[in-house]
């Protein structure tokens, strides 16, 4: 079986963790790894081969370096990547394109959490079975309460193995009919995840979504040829922006749910992580350095922090949530409104990107800045470099704080060692290059000039298509 992870959404509903530039699949939530390493982690052998990533353009390279470092022999072919967001079912039909047709397939999302992994991947492998009996198979999560915030899937008596044939997708519901819901039976969360052969699927598509099929087979054709970067975004725009179970499941008469009772959340709220997390005796949540967190007479608290100290006297039933720029306090039962608080804050750079920035090359964090200047880090990976560039608006001075950087500008080439600067005016041709392969290069940027945005990068070679 092979596996199809879906990872190109971006959220806020985690925010401050999340970002819409680094939404929560990418951060580490229950442990050391994010939450894509460990969906992939889940299913998949230790060389990885038989996972594909469907990635955003801007999430391709996190995507590259996270998969990395669980698989060794992770290849970037298996990324596959979305011009522009369109939903899900193009996302998953042009991702089709790339398998085989007789292959079986799990699609998941990157971005929840399973309690039994032993339980699951049980689960997938009868799902298997059921999909090679030509029919899509949907995983229903067994309801443990009444929630309102998913989706649910009727089943029939007619069965398949461990399977029911579906009898409907339902809305999701007020509390009053989730209720009734449990008290009826026979209904499933609907957790969005689909096992199938992919000739089937395909077929099916073309029945119930025929313009959908017909242009992820057109670009699904022109990447293999011409490679994944000759889509571009108005072709990508040809897919109407619909999810799959509208495009599909809905309709198609060949879908079985095979139900699955093990720990599953789609961690969409801050609630919902608070409830995952290991808790002590007072029922508080705490991910943060232990020395950096002085509590008393708490209770119910979820508290994320980093290197700053937190500290909390006589509280109850509270989302504290620290980052280095920027810093939430709210009613654990009201951390559902965070996304339309979020909405209120427009486009703050906040709201789009953490003060560490990732890029293919290595990262950036701004230090400091205000009216015309900015401090940053760069950390240049061994063997990267960045782009040959030039800026309209500023002008920057590096200095080595440690390693060795060759800079070229203009037409030549220095070498800088630690402690030594170099000064590129506006309008200058340059290149920063780590040409150590074992060692991170460290840089200290200081930006000058009437713009400071990224905006201003005018690149003339790019060793990542940018």
């Amino acid at each position: 079986m092979k596996f199809v992870i879906l990872a190109g959404g971006s959220g806020t509903r985690l925010w401050p963790l999340s970002r819409k530039n680094a939404p929560k699949q990418f951060i580490a939530l229950e442990n050391e790894y994010s939450m894509l390493q460990n969906t992939a982690a889940r299913v998949t052998k230790d060389d990885g081969a038989d996972v594909f990533v469907i990635s955003s353009l801007d999430s391709k390279f996190t995507v590259m370096d996270q998969m990395a470092l669980m698989f060794q022999n992770f290849k970037e072919s298996q990324i596959i990547v979305e011009p522009v967001g369109r939903n899900t079912a193009p996302a998953i039909a042009y991702g089709m394109q790339f398998l085989q047709p007789d292959d079986v397939v799990a699609v998941l999302s990157s971005d929840h959490h399973i309690g039994n992994d032993e339980e699951f991947v049980r689960i997938l492998n009868e799902a298997e079975e059921i999909a090679r009996q030509q029919k899509i198979v949907t995983i229903g999560i067994v309801p443990d309460s009444p929630k309102t915030g998913y989706g649910y899937i009727k089943k029939t008596s007619s069965t398949i193995g461990e399977g029911f044939m579906v009898e409907r997708f339902v809305e999701k519901p007020n509390r009053e009919n989730a209720i009734a819901y449990l008290q009826e039976g026979g209904y499933y969360w609907n957790a969005g995840m689909f096992v199938f052969q992919v000739s089937f699927f395909m077929e099916q598509l073309k029945t119930y979504a025929p313009e959908i099929a017909e242009i992820a087979q057109k670009l699904g054709n022109k990447a293999k040829t011409e490679g994944q970067d000759s889509i571009k975004v108005n072709e990508y725009s040809e897919f109407p922006k619909i999810s799959i179970d509208y495009a599909l499941m809905e309709k198609t008469k060949e879908i079985v749910v095979v139900p699955g009772d093990f720990d599953w959340s789609d961690v969409g709220s801050f609630q919902s992580l608070h409830e995952i997390l290991p808790k002590d005796k007072k029922h508080n949540a705490i991910k943060i350095d232990n020395e950096n967190f002085y509590g008393k007479d708490n209770k119910n608290l979820l508290v994320i922090g980093g290197k700053r100290k937190i500290a909390a006297i006589g509280t109850e039933n509270l989302v504290i949530i620290d980052t280095p720029d920027a810093l939430l306090v709210a009613k654990n039962d009201k951390s559902e409104q965070v996304k339309e608080l979020v909405e209120q804050m427009n486009d703050a750079a906040e709201v789009t990107n953490h003060l560490t920035v990732s890029r293919p090359w290595g990262t950036y964090t701004i230090l400091d800045e205000g009216p015309n200047y900015k401090v940053k880090q760069l950390l240049i990976y061994p063997g990267k470099r960045i782009s040959l560039q030039y800026h309209y608006h500023r002008s920057e001075n590096w200095t080595v704080a440690s390693g060795v950087a060759e800079v070229l500008l203009d037409d030549k080439i220095q070498v800088l060692k630690t402690s030594e600067s170099i000064f590129i005016p506006a309008a200058v041709r340059h290149r920063l290059t780590n040409p150590s392969k074992v060692k991170v290069l460290k840089i200290i940027e200081v930006q000058t000039g009437e713009y400071l945005g990224e905006e201003d990068i005018i690149r003339l070679d790019d060793d990542y298509s940018r």
